[in-house]
Protein backbone atom coordinates (compact mmCIF):
# COMPACT_ATOMS: atom_id res chain seq x y z
CA UNK A 1 0.00 0.00 0.00
CA UNK A 2 1.29 2.90 -0.68
CA UNK A 3 2.49 5.36 1.98
CA UNK A 4 2.90 9.51 1.98
CA UNK A 5 4.40 12.00 4.30
CA UNK A 6 1.95 14.54 6.23
CA UNK A 7 3.91 17.11 3.73
CA UNK A 8 1.94 15.55 0.84
CA UNK A 9 -1.24 14.81 3.01
CA UNK A 10 -1.44 18.73 3.78
CA UNK A 11 -1.30 19.58 0.19
CA UNK A 12 -3.60 17.05 -0.96
CA UNK A 13 -6.18 19.26 1.81
CA UNK A 14 -6.12 21.98 -0.36
CA UNK A 15 -7.91 20.87 -2.91
CA UNK A 16 -9.92 17.57 -1.91
CA UNK A 17 -12.06 16.84 1.36
CA UNK A 18 -10.54 13.68 3.19
CA UNK A 19 -13.70 11.75 2.42
CA UNK A 20 -12.08 12.39 -1.09
CA UNK A 21 -8.66 10.59 -0.66
CA UNK A 22 -8.01 7.78 -2.88
CA UNK A 23 -7.94 4.67 -1.89
CA UNK A 24 -4.45 3.56 -2.03
CA UNK A 25 -3.03 6.94 -0.49
CA UNK A 26 -4.79 6.10 2.69
CA UNK A 27 -1.64 5.44 4.91
CA UNK A 28 1.39 7.75 5.98
CA UNK A 29 3.96 7.40 8.52
CA UNK A 30 4.57 10.06 11.14
CA UNK A 31 8.49 12.11 11.15
CA UNK A 32 8.74 9.86 14.27
CA UNK A 33 7.79 6.17 12.75
CA UNK A 34 4.45 5.92 13.87
CA UNK A 35 2.19 4.26 11.04
CA UNK A 36 -1.44 5.79 10.72
CA UNK A 37 -4.39 4.51 8.64
CA UNK A 38 -6.99 6.94 6.95
CA UNK A 39 -10.89 6.37 8.43
CA UNK A 40 -13.22 7.81 6.50
CA UNK A 41 -16.12 9.30 7.99
CA UNK A 42 -19.50 7.98 8.66
CA UNK A 43 -21.85 6.50 11.15
CA UNK A 44 -22.35 3.27 13.37
CA UNK A 45 -24.37 1.95 15.94
CA UNK A 46 -22.49 2.15 19.44
CA UNK A 47 -22.99 0.51 22.30
CA UNK A 48 -24.33 -2.72 23.35
CA UNK A 49 -27.57 -5.16 23.26
CA UNK A 50 -29.00 -6.36 26.93
CA UNK A 51 -28.59 -10.00 25.04
CA UNK A 52 -24.60 -9.01 24.76
CA UNK A 53 -24.06 -7.85 28.11
CA UNK A 54 -25.35 -10.97 29.77
CA UNK A 55 -23.30 -12.51 27.62
CA UNK A 56 -20.37 -10.44 28.49
CA UNK A 57 -21.38 -10.83 32.30
CA UNK A 58 -21.12 -14.85 31.88
CA UNK A 59 -18.26 -14.73 30.36
CA UNK A 60 -16.23 -12.76 33.03
CA UNK A 61 -17.06 -9.04 32.80
CA UNK A 62 -19.39 -7.41 34.94
CA UNK A 63 -22.80 -5.35 35.48
CA UNK A 64 -20.27 -2.42 36.87
CA UNK A 65 -18.95 -2.51 33.51
CA UNK A 66 -21.28 -3.69 30.73
CA UNK A 67 -24.23 -1.07 32.05
CA UNK A 68 -22.41 1.53 31.15
CA UNK A 69 -22.05 0.62 27.62
CA UNK A 70 -25.30 2.32 26.71
CA UNK A 71 -28.12 0.70 24.48
CA UNK A 72 -27.19 0.60 20.86
CA UNK A 73 -27.83 3.93 19.35
CA UNK A 74 -26.84 5.51 16.19
CA UNK A 75 -23.64 7.81 16.44
CA UNK A 76 -22.17 9.60 14.02
CA UNK A 77 -18.57 10.13 12.90
CA UNK A 78 -18.50 13.43 11.07
CA UNK A 79 -15.20 13.63 10.37
CA UNK A 80 -12.19 11.53 8.80
CA UNK A 81 -9.27 11.16 10.76
CA UNK A 82 -6.00 8.92 10.99
CA UNK A 83 -5.21 6.23 14.11
CA UNK A 84 -2.52 4.65 14.66
CA UNK A 85 -1.97 1.35 12.71
CA UNK A 86 -0.71 -0.24 16.10
CA UNK A 87 -0.55 0.67 20.37
CA UNK A 88 2.47 3.18 20.15
CA UNK A 89 5.47 1.28 20.96
CA UNK A 90 8.06 1.12 23.94
CA UNK A 91 10.67 2.63 20.83
CA UNK A 92 8.53 5.83 19.91
CA UNK A 93 7.70 6.72 23.58
CA UNK A 94 11.71 6.17 24.29
CA UNK A 95 12.14 8.91 21.73
CA UNK A 96 9.56 10.93 23.36
CA UNK A 97 11.32 10.84 26.64
CA UNK A 98 14.65 11.09 25.23
CA UNK A 99 13.43 14.67 23.59
CA UNK A 100 11.94 16.18 26.64
CA UNK A 101 12.88 14.38 29.51
CA UNK A 102 9.55 13.65 29.93
CA UNK A 103 8.87 12.27 33.66
CA UNK A 104 5.63 9.96 33.80
CA UNK A 105 2.84 9.96 36.46
CA UNK A 106 4.11 6.93 37.57
CA UNK A 107 7.64 7.76 38.09
CA UNK A 108 6.66 10.96 39.72
CA UNK A 109 4.71 8.67 42.24
CA UNK A 110 7.59 6.66 42.54
CA UNK A 111 6.31 3.50 42.37
CA UNK A 112 8.12 0.56 41.88
CA UNK A 113 6.85 -0.31 38.40
CA UNK A 114 6.99 1.92 35.30
CA UNK A 115 7.10 1.45 31.40
CA UNK A 116 10.78 1.32 32.01
CA UNK A 117 10.31 -2.26 33.96
CA UNK A 118 6.81 -3.04 33.69
CA UNK A 119 7.39 -6.18 35.79
CA UNK A 120 9.95 -7.24 38.10
CA UNK A 121 13.36 -7.47 36.38
CA UNK A 122 11.73 -7.47 33.35
CA UNK A 123 12.82 -4.99 30.55
CA UNK A 124 10.40 -4.38 27.69
CA UNK A 125 11.70 -4.61 24.15
CA UNK A 126 11.18 -1.90 21.88
CA UNK A 127 8.58 -3.30 20.08
CA UNK A 128 6.09 -4.23 22.96
CA UNK A 129 3.01 -2.19 23.35
CA UNK A 130 3.79 0.56 25.92
CA UNK A 131 2.46 0.42 29.98
CA UNK A 132 2.07 2.17 32.63
CA UNK A 133 0.94 5.32 31.22
CA UNK A 134 -1.65 7.35 32.50
CA UNK A 135 -4.29 9.96 30.40
CA UNK A 136 -1.76 12.54 31.67
CA UNK A 137 1.35 10.85 29.92
CA UNK A 138 -0.67 10.11 26.81
CA UNK A 139 -1.68 13.74 26.38
CA UNK A 140 1.48 15.27 27.08
CA UNK A 141 3.10 12.32 24.20
CA UNK A 142 0.25 13.64 21.54
CA UNK A 143 0.81 17.59 22.50
CA UNK A 144 4.44 17.28 21.94
CA UNK A 145 3.73 15.08 18.57
CA UNK A 146 1.46 17.94 17.41
CA UNK A 147 4.67 20.63 18.20
CA UNK A 148 7.15 18.38 16.56
CA UNK A 149 4.88 17.75 13.66
CA UNK A 150 3.61 21.04 12.94
CA UNK A 151 7.45 22.78 13.51
CA UNK A 152 8.72 20.69 10.31
CA UNK A 153 5.33 21.76 8.15
CA UNK A 154 3.96 18.33 8.36
CA UNK A 155 0.63 18.74 9.46
CA UNK A 156 -2.04 20.31 8.40
CA UNK A 157 -3.37 23.24 9.90
CA UNK A 158 -6.35 22.18 11.11
CA UNK A 159 -5.61 19.23 12.55
CA UNK A 160 -4.39 17.64 15.67
CA UNK A 161 -2.16 14.40 17.36
CA UNK A 162 -4.35 13.92 20.18
CA UNK A 163 -6.35 10.51 22.05
CA UNK A 164 -9.17 9.22 19.57
CA UNK A 165 -12.89 10.13 21.10
CA UNK A 166 -14.67 7.43 22.44
CA UNK A 167 -17.19 7.29 19.28
CA UNK A 168 -14.12 7.53 16.74
CA UNK A 169 -12.47 4.64 19.46
CA UNK A 170 -15.42 2.22 18.75
CA UNK A 171 -16.09 3.12 15.44
CA UNK A 172 -12.75 1.93 14.04
CA UNK A 173 -13.24 -0.76 16.57
CA UNK A 174 -15.77 -2.30 14.47
CA UNK A 175 -14.70 -1.72 11.13
CA UNK A 176 -18.12 -1.57 9.60
CA UNK A 177 -19.39 -4.84 11.64
CA UNK A 178 -22.40 -3.54 12.64
CA UNK A 179 -23.52 -4.84 16.49
CA UNK A 180 -21.12 -7.70 16.92
CA UNK A 181 -19.37 -8.27 19.87
CA UNK A 182 -16.10 -8.13 18.43
CA UNK A 183 -14.58 -7.13 15.24
CA UNK A 184 -14.39 -10.06 13.37
CA UNK A 185 -18.12 -11.47 14.47
CA UNK A 186 -19.93 -12.71 17.27
CA UNK A 187 -18.00 -15.98 17.60
CA UNK A 188 -15.62 -15.56 20.41
CA UNK A 189 -14.15 -19.10 18.99
CA UNK A 190 -13.15 -17.05 16.06
CA UNK A 191 -10.72 -15.25 18.38
CA UNK A 192 -7.63 -17.68 18.36
CA UNK A 193 -4.44 -16.42 17.43
CA UNK A 194 -5.81 -13.26 16.98
CA UNK A 195 -5.71 -10.90 20.19
CA UNK A 196 -3.44 -11.44 23.66
CA UNK A 197 -5.86 -11.75 26.39
CA UNK A 198 -5.79 -13.45 29.69
CA UNK A 199 -3.68 -16.74 30.01
CA UNK A 200 -1.29 -17.82 28.13
CA UNK A 201 -2.97 -19.80 25.61
CA UNK A 202 -2.36 -17.15 23.00
CA UNK A 203 1.26 -17.06 23.50
CA UNK A 204 2.23 -14.58 25.72
CA UNK A 205 0.97 -13.83 29.56
CA UNK A 206 1.49 -10.29 29.89
CA UNK A 207 1.58 -7.19 26.83
CA UNK A 208 3.05 -8.41 23.71
CA UNK A 209 5.05 -6.90 20.97
CA UNK A 210 2.40 -5.12 18.70
CA UNK A 211 0.72 -6.64 15.79
CA UNK A 212 2.01 -9.93 17.26
CA UNK A 213 -0.72 -11.64 15.61
CA UNK A 214 0.22 -10.63 11.66
CA UNK A 215 -2.81 -10.32 9.47
CA UNK A 216 -5.02 -12.38 11.55
CA UNK A 217 -4.85 -10.06 14.32
CA UNK A 218 -5.74 -6.88 12.25
CA UNK A 219 -9.37 -5.79 11.48
CA UNK A 220 -11.31 -5.09 7.89
CA UNK A 221 -9.54 -1.44 8.11
CA UNK A 222 -5.70 -2.84 8.98
CA UNK A 223 -5.56 -1.82 12.39
CA UNK A 224 -3.87 -4.04 14.69
CA UNK A 225 -4.91 -5.15 18.61
CA UNK A 226 -8.04 -3.25 18.70
CA UNK A 227 -9.08 -5.60 21.21
CA UNK A 228 -6.36 -7.06 24.04
CA UNK A 229 -2.36 -6.20 24.78
CA UNK A 230 -3.09 -3.27 26.76
CA UNK A 231 -6.56 -1.09 27.38
CA UNK A 232 -6.06 2.25 25.24
CA UNK A 233 -7.40 5.44 26.41
CA UNK A 234 -9.62 8.04 25.14
CA UNK A 235 -10.07 11.54 24.93
CA UNK A 236 -13.26 11.55 26.89
CA UNK A 237 -14.27 12.14 30.22
CA UNK A 238 -16.26 9.01 31.49
CA UNK A 239 -20.42 9.08 31.74
CA UNK A 240 -21.64 6.19 33.10
CA UNK A 241 -24.85 6.63 30.97
CA UNK A 242 -22.56 5.48 27.63
CA UNK A 243 -20.40 6.97 25.44
CA UNK A 244 -21.19 10.08 23.16
CA UNK A 245 -21.02 11.23 19.53
CA UNK A 246 -18.73 13.63 20.34
CA UNK A 247 -16.16 14.42 23.11
CA UNK A 248 -17.98 14.33 26.31
CA UNK A 249 -15.95 16.52 29.04
CA UNK A 250 -18.58 16.46 32.08
CA UNK A 251 -16.27 14.44 34.14
CA UNK A 252 -12.49 15.36 34.67
CA UNK A 253 -11.76 13.01 37.27
CA UNK A 254 -12.41 9.57 35.30
CA UNK A 255 -10.91 8.97 31.41
CA UNK A 256 -12.43 6.54 29.39
CA UNK A 257 -10.46 3.22 28.66
CA UNK A 258 -11.30 1.07 25.48
CA UNK A 259 -10.16 -2.06 24.16
CA UNK A 260 -9.35 -4.64 27.39
CA UNK A 261 -6.55 -6.23 27.71
CA UNK A 262 -4.03 -9.20 28.47
CA UNK A 263 -5.22 -9.59 32.25
CA UNK A 264 -9.41 -9.67 31.14
CA UNK A 265 -11.53 -12.53 30.27
CA UNK A 266 -13.06 -12.67 26.79
CA UNK A 267 -16.14 -10.64 28.28
CA UNK A 268 -13.85 -7.76 28.24
CA UNK A 269 -12.52 -7.80 24.80
CA UNK A 270 -15.33 -6.17 22.88
CA UNK A 271 -15.89 -3.48 21.00
CA UNK A 272 -18.31 -1.99 23.52
CA UNK A 273 -16.26 -1.97 26.71
CA UNK A 274 -15.52 0.65 28.64
CA UNK A 275 -14.02 1.61 31.93
CA UNK A 276 -12.73 4.25 33.76
CA UNK A 277 -9.64 5.43 35.86
CA UNK A 278 -8.48 8.55 36.82
CA UNK A 279 -6.25 10.71 34.33
CA UNK A 280 -3.56 10.17 36.51
CA UNK A 281 -4.02 6.25 37.15
CA UNK A 282 -1.35 3.98 35.02
CA UNK A 283 -0.55 0.31 35.30
CA UNK A 284 0.71 -3.02 33.04
CA UNK A 285 -1.82 -3.02 30.99
CA UNK A 286 -2.96 0.49 30.13
CA UNK A 287 -1.77 2.34 27.27
CA UNK A 288 -2.52 4.01 24.11
CA UNK A 289 -2.97 4.52 20.34
CA UNK A 290 -2.27 8.17 18.73
CA UNK A 291 -5.13 9.64 16.53
CA UNK A 292 -4.74 12.53 14.24
CA UNK A 293 -7.70 14.76 13.25
CA UNK A 294 -9.66 18.25 13.46
CA UNK A 295 -10.70 18.99 17.58
CA UNK A 296 -13.49 17.17 17.95
CA UNK A 297 -16.90 18.87 19.44
CA UNK A 298 -17.61 18.77 22.94
CA UNK A 299 -20.01 17.62 24.82
CA UNK A 300 -21.01 18.27 28.68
Amino acid sequence: MKRISLVSLAVMFSFVTTALLPAQERTMTTSTGIEMVWIPPGEFMMGSTAKEKDWADYKGCNHTCSNPEGEPRPAKVPHGFWLGRTELTVRQWQKFVDFTRFITDAERAKNIRTWREPRQDVRPKDNHAVCWISWNDAAAYCDWLTKTERKARKLPPDMEYRLPTEAEWEYACRAGQEQTKFWWGDNAGDGARRLNWYGPDDGFEYESPVDAFGARGRNKLGLADMLGNVWEWCLDDYDRKGGHAGCYKGNPGACVRKGGSWSQFIGFERCATRMSSSPISSANHTGFRVCCGVRPAIEK
